[in-house]
């Protein structure tokens, strides 16, 4: 079971879009498309069949739009 956090992200497994975790209350969590135009209501429960976490992956981008260097 995917239990996130806020500020995580997660992707949406029908279109690898990637979504930050918003939100979480007792039944609910909203999360935003990382390009800001999609936002999602889901049951906790819907996490587990259409997303999966991917934070280890992802790296916020930079101003530039470039990922920082290590």
């Amino acid at each position: 079971m995917i239990i996130p956090k806020e500020k995580e992200i997660l992707k949406y497994l029908p279109t690898g879009d990637l979504f930050e975790v918003k939100k979480i209350s007792n039944q609910f969590v909203i999360l935003h498309s990382l390009d800001g135009l999609t936002q999602i209501m889901t049951g906790k429960g819907g996490l587990d069949n259409s997303f999966e976490t991917v934070s280890h992956l992802w790296e916020p981008p930079t101003k530039d739009g470039y990922p920082m260097p290590f």
